[in-house]
């Protein structure tokens, strides 16, 4: 008896922490702008590669164009991006995404340089991968949400960190998006 109530105990634990987990969505970016500037925004690219998708999407394209270009994208099963117009109109304004209250996740990079701000965020995973990533970044113009999960490098996080401060948000959404072109 001791036993199960021992395990009864330790499985609504882990529930309970899973419930506590902030859920990520590109509803929860949208909903973050519209928290930090008042305004939703302008204009927005939504879209999702399931895994069914996505190995359809490797299939199809192959080679180096489906592992994305220059990011450590091997193992990755599923793909959430959203990139959305920024709604302010003062230059420097940006949403700083390291404000963000975040629970459940381990942050990995969080950078914050003028208007520009980055986010990535990881959990799950066995051994040297990881199992689900986020990363938000914003700058003058746009912001970008992206969500990947899979079996994925422990490098990608910072590949991603650094495709932001080299290409911006602009940059990371094209790498993302070499995954869907042919």
């Amino acid at each position: 008896m001791r036993r199960w109530a021992a395990s009864a105990l330790a499985l609504w634990g882990l529930l309970a922490a899973a419930a506590c987990a902030t859920v990520f969505s590109p509803a929860t970016i949208r909903n973050e702008i519209v928290r930090q500037t008042g305004q939703d925004p302008q204009r927005a690219f939504e879209f999702t590669l399931g895994p069914t998708t996505m190995s359809l999407a490797r299939a199809v394209l192959g080679g180096a164009a489906a592992e994305g270009g220059g990011l450590p994208l091997a193992g990755l099963d599923a793909l959430e991006l959203a990139v959305y117009e920024a709604p302010y109109g003062a230059p420097g304004a940006g949403v700083d995404f390291t404000r963000m209250p975040i629970s459940g996740w381990e942050p990995v990079v969080k950078t914050r340089d003028g208007a520009r701000s980055a986010l990535v965020l990881v959990r799950g995973g066995q051994g040297d991968t990881i199992g689900d990533l986020v990363l938000v970044a914003g700058g003058e113009k746009q912001v970008l949400y992206a969500r990947l999960k899979g079996r994925l490098s422990r490098k990608l996080p910072e590949a991603l960190a650094e495709a932001v401060r080299t290409g911006g948000t602009e940059g990371v959404k094209d790498e993302l998006m070499s995954l869907t072109a042919p």
